[in-house]
C-alpha cells in the first residue's frame, strides 16, 4: 500500500525544537513506524518491543500514584 504520513499537531521536535514539523510515518509492507522532522530531518523509530508494567496498587485510601516517564536521551 504504501507509506502513510499524518502531521502530529502540537508536536514539537526533539532536536530543533521546531513545532507542528513533526510527522509520523507508516509503512504496512515492513510494518514499520517512525517520525520524522520537515524542519531538520531528524528522524526516530518507534519501540517495536515495550515492557508491560503493572501498576502500582492504590492504597487504602484510593489515592493513585504516578509514576515518573523514564527520560528520552
Amino acid at each position: 500500500m504504501g507509506i502513510k504520513r499524518r502531521f502530529i499537531a502540537g508536536a514539537k521536535c526533539p532536536k530543533c525544537q521546531a513545532m507542528d514539523r513533526v510527522v509520523m510515518l507508516s509503512d504496512s509492507l515492513h510494518d514499520a513506524e517512525w517520525i520524522e522532522c520537515i524542519e531538520c530531518g531528524y528522524s526516530e523509530n518507534r519501540p517495536t518491543h515495550v515492557e508491560p508494567s503493572t501498576p502500582e496498587p492504590a492504597d487504602d485510601i484510593g489515592v493513585i500514584q504516578f509514576k515518573p516517564r523514564p527520560a528520552k536521551h
